[in-house]
This record gives structure tokens, C-alpha cells and sequence, in this order.
């Protein structure tokens, strides 16, 4: 079973973009959540996100991740795959 892998973004933000763009070089499917202007979809998210309202913020199997940043260290790491890999039960 593939990761379920939610991301929050605005249509123009350019990290939401560079965030995208690797999950799509990984081939990753993942749901989006394009909140443009949304302040109560926002509220939500910064209730998942531990009070976190920059965007992106990115989840993987129900675990938030972070970022736009925290998502391309977790690639350099090595870690991304692991997360991918690692289903939900």
C-alpha cells in the first residue's frame, strides 16, 4: 500500500511549487489541498500542522513533515524514501 501523502499549498506560492515538483519527480501521488485564500481550510491545516500557517505543510501517513525545506532535507537524507515506503497500517 502506497503512502497517503497530503499537501496544503496557494497556486502561486513558489515553495508549494519546488514542493510539488519532487513529489512528482519521485512519482509519489499525493492529495492536495489548494487553499488559496481559505482562511477557515487554513485554520484546519494549522490545527494539523501544530499551529504551523506558512505553506506548504506536507503529511505522509498522518505525520506532519513540515515543508517546502524540511521536505527536500528529508530527499537529501535519505529519508523521504523510508516515509514513502513505510504504509499506513
Amino acid at each position: 500500500m502506497a503512502a497517503n501523502v497530503e499537501i496544503y499549498t496557494w497556486s502561486s506560492c513558489p515553495f508549494c511549487i519546488r514542493a510539488k515538483a519532487l513529489l512528482v519527480k519521485k512519482g509519489v501521488d499525493f492529495t492536495e489541498y489548494c487553499i488559496d485564500g481559505d482562511e477557515d481550510a487554513r485554520d484546519e491545516m494549522a490545527q494539523r500542522a501544530n499551529g504551523k500557517r506558512s505553506l506548504p505543510q506536507i503529511f505522509i501517513n498522518d505525520r506532519h513533515v513540515g515543508g517546502c525545506d524540511e521536505l527536500h532535507s528529508l530527499e537529501f537524507n535519505g529519508e523521504l524514501d523510508r516515509l514513502l515506503e513505510n504504509s499506513a497500517a
